[in-house]
């Protein structure tokens, strides 16, 4: 038993108490006045809050990038080039170079990408494979290409790819892992999450290929440390049924990315005057999809980042889902929202999985956005809009992309860019708490420090109310200390 005395509970939306909480095995057995007891480990003058909940990650792709090589923090060509020359020797050993969260747009070298000829001077023999940031582009040497695209009309580009070309070579690359890599990778991912406060996540699994993923995520059982909600990624809806899960979706792709100019837009992008980014989807395709799922009784969700991603897919869901929504569907990212998506998401009741570090990485004034935007940059991830309108947000990281730490995150959301989108502390905290249960329908078991529910709790010295230090000093996952220290 877990005894805390006179501890200060926030819970959002919930006013918080200053009270005792008991820990009786895996549940909050009491919230109020508990005598001490001799059988419990007694803490005194805590705050408390729930654990928080990623809404939106990549789970296995997030263990590879702290396996594999991570660029994230590289800031020039030359950092570039080192990096990748240091790890030729592991990457021998693993037969391939696999890195993440290349981001061209933060290099000293704003203009500058790595081509195929630079990447065979590395090496002509190892294939080389590197995801830009946002994930929709890859740049490969000719081995990699050869290995992963070998009967795809590309034998002489020489640019990064992007679209189903990159689709297609990041699906084959997942397959060319180890099992036991797989595993390795869920198993770290899970240990880091809850090192960060994370003590359960919506999981995006899987691809259009397979959803073998599923079944390794299932094999790790209690070592994975968090409660997975799983999003499978595929579009079969009687696959799904058949391993009897409850969801279909997460990044199945409306379109693309800002970043990679394949997020699709009403208007073309500024600095790319023609393009209007992609479609993966007919309206037709999608509406039957739509239908497929809804019938099949599966909460679902898609990736749609650009207006006329978001404006297609709320078409669908116009035609289809009951516009009380009782089973949660949700779009997930919903970077670029003006005034008239709002008001069609708030009339259809949609969940909105959002990411407040995008709008750090890409949404200052001079940043990203704005380059690819130029005005309509008012109108990426207007969450003081958003909750105005009635629509529920439910955060997360889309890691590996940005990182999983959602006391980051919160912050991100207290200063976000445009000040007239900023949303308040207590709404921020929801985001990664009670809203994220609601959207995977665990509200009753997670999400909330309420009697009868999980104990996931993050323990702090000082009020982050306060403060606005977010991190804990201590995570407790099913009423077990699992990271930090009380």
């Amino acid at each position: 038993m877990i005894l805390f005395k006179d501890a200060l509970i926030h819970s959002p939306p919930r006013k918080s108490l200053r009270a005792d909480l008991l820990v009786e095995g895996s549940r909050i057995a009491k919230i109020g006045r508990v005598e001490s007891s001799a059988d419990a480990g007694t803490y005194e003058n805590k705050v408390l809050l729930p654990g928080y909940i990623d809404s939106h990650i990549h789970l296995l792709e997030y263990g590879y990038s702290l396996i594999f090589l991570d660029l994230r923090e590289v800031r020039s060509r030359e950092e570039f080039f080192t990096s990748l020359s240091s790890y030729l020797s592991t990457a021998r050993e693993l037969g391939f170079l696999y890195a993440f969260n290349l981001a061209p747009e933060r290099l000293k070298e704003t203009d500058w990408e790595p081509l195929t000829s630079d990447l065979d001077k590395i090496s002509k023999d190892v294939p080389i494979l590197i995801r830009r940031e946002d994930g929709h582009s890859v740049y490969l040497n000719k081995a990699a290409r050869r290995w992963l695209l070998y009967d795809q009309p590309i034998e002489h580009a020489n640019d990064h790819l992007t679209g189903r070309f990159n689709e297609l070579a990041v699906e084959r690359m997942q397959e060319r892992i180890p099992r036991e890599v797989r595993i390795e990778a869920f198993i770290k991912a899970g240990a880091d999450l809850l090192a960060k406060g994370v003590t359960s996540a919506a999981v995006m699994i899987g691809d259009e290929a397979s959803l073998g993923d599923v079944e390794v995520i299932g094999s790790v059982g209690e070592r994975l440390g968090i409660e997975a909600a799983l999003f499978p990624q595929n579009r079969d809806v009687g696959k799904i049924c058949d391993l009897e899960l409850t969801r279909l979706g997460g990044c199945i792709l409306i379109d693309g990315s800002f970043g990679s100019h394949t997020a699709a837009l009403r208007e073309p992008y500024t600095d790319a005057p023609g393009n209007n980014g992609i479609l993966y989807f007919s309206q037709r395709e999608l509406n039957a999809l739509v239908k497929c799922t809804e019938e099949a009784g599966l909460q679902m969700t898609f990736h749609a980042i650009g207006d006329e991603a978001i404006e297609q897919l709320l078409t669908a869901y116009e035609k289809t889902i009951d516009p009380a929504n009782s089973r949660r569907h949700r779009i997930e990212h919903a970077e670029l929202m003006p005034p008239d998506l709002i008001e069609r998401a708030a009339k259809l009741n949609l969940i909105l999985g959002v990411q407040p570090m995008f709008e750090i990485a890409w949404g200052q004034k001079e940043g990203m956005y704005a380059e690819r935007l130029g005005e309509r940059r008012r109108w990426t991830n207007p969450y003081r809009s958003i909750l105005d309108a009635g629509i529920r947000i439910a955060a997360g990281s889309d890691a590996p992309i940005t990182l999983p730490d959602p006391a980051e995150g919160i912050t991100a959301f207290l200063n976000h860019p445009i000040a007239e989108e900023r949303i308040t502390v207590e709404e921020a905290v929801a985001a990664y708490t009670s809203e994220g249960a609601y959207a995977v329908h665990l509200e009753e078991r997670i999400g909330s420090l309420r009697e009868g529910l999980d104990a996931d709790i993050l323990v702090f010295d000082r009020d982050p109310f306060v403060s606005n230090d977010f991190h804990p000093i201590a995570v407790i996952k099913s009423g077990k200390l699992v990271a930090g220290s009380l």
